[in-house]
């Protein structure tokens, strides 16, 4: 396997790690924050709106931008997202969570899933994309277990700070991707 593609799947592994911690707890968090049912509805109705509409957008651009940059702007969106968070006392701030969320998901979904198809081998293309979309699967159940613990044991705060954490981490192991582009580029 690519070393391109380990970076791009560890990159993914962690952010997606990170983004599922709060997981079924994102409603007990509006609650505290005054939050009604509503409130989730509309946050998650505007992230998807506004996510599904900036896919295509961003999609389009990226066929003109580094894919590699892209990416790391996603994945620093939801590191700042994540520290967003820790700031929240207002339904309405969720609200601009969710636009930096989708704004983040977007800048991942297409430049990322471009960056995968240069990468993998067509001899190992049915596992290379099986460990992307199970391995996803298993750190979706990994993160929720842990965001149980740590919400339990240490609050909402603590479950931000990590977050935010591995979200960074997430962007300092998509960097690697770029790092790796200008050595090989040094090197002809």
């Amino acid at each position: 396997m690519q070393i391109r593609y380990k970076i791009l799947l560890i990159a993914s592994f962690i952010c997606s790690f990170a983004d599922n911690l709060i997981g079924p707890f994102y409603a007990v968090f509006v609650q505290k924050i005054g939050g009604s049912i509503l409130t989730i509805g509309y946050s998650y109705t505007l992230t998807m709106l506004a996510t599904g509409i900036l896919i295509i957008i961003i999609g389009r651009l990226s066929d003109t931008l580094n894919k590699e940059w892209v990416t790391i702007c996603g994945y620093s969106l939801y590191a700042l997202g994540a520290l967003g968070y820790l700031f929240v006392s207002r339904p309405w701030q969720l609200f601009v969570l969710s636009v930096v969320f989708a704004i983040g998901t977007a800048c991942l979904s297409s430049p990322l899933q471009a960056l995968m198809s240069r990468v993998i081998s067509k001899k190992q293309e049915g596992l290379q994309w099986a460990l992307a979309g199970g391995g996803d699967k298993i750190i979706l159940g990994l993160s929720v277990l842990a965001g149980t613990l740590i919400v339990k044991y240490s609050g909402f705060e603590t479950l931000f700070i990590i977050m935010f954490i591995l979200q960074v981490l997430a962007v300092l192991v998509q960097l690697q991707l770029l790092i790796n582009k200008k050595i090989k580029s040094n090197k002809k």
